[in-house]
């Protein structure tokens, strides 16, 4: 995964990723331009037996200002989306395992 984003040289503005690596603290590698969304609960029930793996994320480019997104509020381990907002519309963009 860190070498696919390293190759991207910034071109890509958002990523939405299965099966990430996630390490013993629960998160994961990104590069410093990219913002990583983690599926709704994931950082407050890491590790917890009840709570699955979480198998997607999204990473978003930092020239996207957050001001033009919100991550949308979906309590499964399986799902990050977000709502952007852009001069040609809103869009919702899902990352589903």
């Amino acid at each position: 995964m860190h070498d696919f984003l390293k190759f991207d040289h910034g071109k890509t503005d958002i990523f939405a990723i299965q099966e990430p690596y996630i390490d013993s603290k629960g998160r994961t590698r990104a590069l410093p331009h990219l913002r990583v969304i983690y599926p709704t609960g994931h950082v407050e029930h890491f590790g917890r037996p009840e709570r699955p793996h979480s198998r997607s994320l999204m990473m978003i480019h930092t020239r996207i200002s957050t001001g033009s997104w919100t991550q949308l509020e979906i309590q499964h381990a399986d799902i990050t989306a977000i709502q952007l907002a852009t001069t040609g519309g809103t869009y919702r963009i899902f990352s589903i395992y």
